[in-house]
């Protein structure tokens, strides 16, 4: 952990890159870039806004993983997403998931989220929170369609699996 911190705190933004890192125009729609560094500088989890840029779907933690891989895995397209003590968190546009019906899904259209640094991708943690995919290694944003039938597939392989 104290090698992670000290990644952290010795990331700076040079040149519109962060530290190799690809540059952070993600969280720069959201909040302040330095606001989000100084944070990131002290150890903290960045809040963003949840419905301007994009909206968020919470799914469960292990359905949420295993949503993610079968994508991953089938090549399609994933954004930024975070496994959080609240679930996994898939970032989506705005407006894209209005429709979802899935069982134990929520899809967050205002508020926030607390994000960790771009750098800490599972199995590093910051407070608890780790990206799955980082913003900086992603497709701008999961397209909601091909997530929802990902995470219904998903679930019916896990009913399946449960019914043997």
């Amino acid at each position: 952990m104290i090698e992670d911190s000290r990644k952290i705190s010795d990331a700076r933004l040079v040149a519109g890159r962060f530290d190799g890192f690809t540059a952070l125009d993600w969280i720069r729609q959201a909040v302040s870039v330095t606001s989000a560094l100084a944070a990131w500088d002290q150890d903290q989890l960045v809040d963003v806004a949840v419905g301007k840029h994009w909206d968020v779907v919470r799914l469960p933690r292990a359905l949420g993983w295993r949503t993610v891989e079968r994508m991953r895995h089938e090549g399609t397209p994933v954004g930024p997403v975070q496994h959080t003590p609240e679930g996994v968190e898939v970032l989506v546009p705005v407006g894209s998931a209005a429709e979802w019906h899935l069982p134990d899904t929520e899809v967050l259209t205002e508020g926030t989220v607390a994000v960790p640094h771009p750098a800490m991708v599972a199995p590093r943690t910051q407070h608890a929170h780790t990206w799955i995919v980082s913003p900086q290694e992603c497709a701008p944003l999961t397209d909601a369609n091909l997530l929802h039938e990902a995470y219904a597939a998903a679930l019916a392989a896990t009913h399946m699996d449960s019914a043997r």
